[in-house]
């Protein structure tokens, strides 16, 4: 440790009782300036020598250095300081978790010292974060499964439900930031609620094609049907929770299976609930699978612009919808609409009404990774980047089948292109969960718009003349 004479018998004493040799310690006085450190934190922080600098400077300019060798990405240290300075001073503690550009994650802890001042305890936990991601994603790829038996038979959805994720997770973020439903709503309800309402709807797969799928409108009979699969939804996720044991995921998931076809004033279905009787994550599951469903092509529908969907949503607000959770979802879409990374043109129409929606969709998806929101956010950049895999994987399959059925020449060669781009997205994925959100940046965010701009503009176009005259 440096100048350990800077510091007071108690804060040593303290310290050495919170912490072993295997954590980093750092040391802070009363004035929050750097007054002593150990060599495990110089060793985690990759600091060698320089660190003695910082002796007696506050602590302010560390981070800021940090910052500057690339340990932070761009406005990470403003937004840790203005979130913790007042509770370092307040003397109250706090604990973090993070992961270096190497990949290294830490879990921070900052400790107030009985006689002043501070001690940060770093500790390296790369190992369980690890086991811990694997889990998580273990889980979600259970629950898209189990969601998928019940959406094959509707392609026409495309990854219905890793939007309605999205927009579920995304929503009950902006719950949490505008202050509502505090003792509900943290970090584990957000990333929970978004996997789980992937389960939502996976009671339709024992509701007939025929109803499934029809064009018309339904009768008594076939309303009651459909409307069934709230009950065997929840039923299906609750008798797979018996073999699985012990899963938040798939409680959650009963919940919103049971609850989303549930209004806010009661006059929803199976069983007429009301208000806060609706779980939140099935009022929130609402909204997103409604906008999704809207603005998504259907065997009986075209799809509806995002403003129109979000017209008829704030409509319904107060009877189909918690107005709380609309006011919320209002500004995620109007959020949304900014991030534009690369808009969508007419000129980019490749003649196929079907294939225009489907760019369409990627485009938005890709410009969802520009969203200033999602960049400090690593579970919502990662559901992106699911989001953009799987639904590249499906527009890819359903353009090949069309370039297949008209004799595209150039068939192979498109082929391989949408191969690669899989590949490079998959390693990119696998890259952020390994280093989290210092993967992503303006590097990443080119090469895709460079891509959708050869894929559609360029490659796309070459296929039209073979495509323009199939039938839709």
């Amino acid at each position: 440790m440096s100048d350990p004479n800077a510091l007071t018998a108690d804060q040593t004493t303290t310290a050495g009782a919170n912490a072993s040799v295997d954590h980093g310690l750092l040391w802070l006085d009363g004035d929050l300036r750097v007054v002593g450190h150990n060599a495990t934190y110089q060793q985690l922080m990759e600091l060698d020598g320089e660190l003695e600098t910082f002796i007696g400077r506050p602590f302010q300019e560390l981070l800021r250095s940090l910052q500057q060798r690339g340990e932070f990405v761009d406005g990470e240290v403003e937004r840790y300081l203005s979130d913790h300075l007042p509770i370092l001073r307040n003397r109250e503690s706090f604990k973090v978790e993070r992961v270096r550009p190497n990949g290294v994650a830490l879990s921070i802890s900052a400790v107030p010292l009985p006689g002043g001042g501070y001690v940060y305890v770093y500790h390296d936990v790369s190992e369980t974060r690890r086991l811990r991601e694997l889990q998580r994603r273990s889980a979600k790829a259970s629950v898209i499964a189990m969601a998928n038996l019940a959406e094959h038979r509707d392609a026409d959805t495309g990854i219905h439900v890793l939007r309605v994720a999205r927009l579920v997770g995304q929503t009950a973020r902006k719950l949490m930031m505008l202050g509502k439903f505090r003792a509900v709503i943290d970090e584990e309800f957000i990333e929970r609620a978004a996997t789980a309402s992937i389960l939502h709807d996976i009671g339709k797969i024992t509701t007939p094609d025929h109803i499934l799928l029809k064009t018309g409108e339904l009768s008594a009979t076939e309303r009651q049907t459909i409307q069934e699969h709230t009950t065997i939804g929840a039923r299906l996720i609750r008798q797979a929770k018996l073999t699985m044991g012990d899963n938040p995921y798939l409680d959650m998931g009963a919940e919103i299976a049971l609850t989303h076809h549930e209004w806010f004033d009661g006059g929803g279905y199976p069983h007429s609930l009301a208000g806060a009787e609706i779980s939140l994550a099935g009022r929130i599951c609402t909204v997103a699978d409604v906008f999704d469903a809207l603005t998504s092509h259907r065997p009986y529908k075209t799809p509806w612009t995002a403003q129109q969907a979000l017209h008829r949503i704030q409509e319904k607000s107060g009877s189909q919808f918690d107005p709380a959770v609309v006011a919320a979802f209002v500004e995620v879409i109007k959020e949304r609409e900014t991030a534009c990374l690369f808009p969508w043109d007419d000129a980019m129409s490749v003649g196929n009404p079907r294939i225009d929606e489907q760019h369409r969709i990627l485009i938005d998806t890709v410009n969802q990774l520009a969203g200033v929101g999602s960049l400090h956010n690593h579970y919502a950049v990662a559901m992106i980047i699911d989001e953009l895999l799987v639904y590249a994987a499906f527009h890819f399959d359903f353009e090949e089948k069309l370039m297949s059925s008209a004799d595209f020449p150039h068939f192979d060669e498109h082929q391989r292109m949408h191969q690669e781009f899989v590949r490079w997205v998959e390693d990119f994925r696998d890259d952020f969960i390994a280093y989290g959100k210092k993967a992503l940046g303006e590097p990443v965010l080119a090469f895709l718009k460079d891509w959708l701009k050869q894929h559609i503009f360029e490659e796309d176009q070459r296929y039209r003349p073979f495509v323009e005259k199939l039938a839709i």
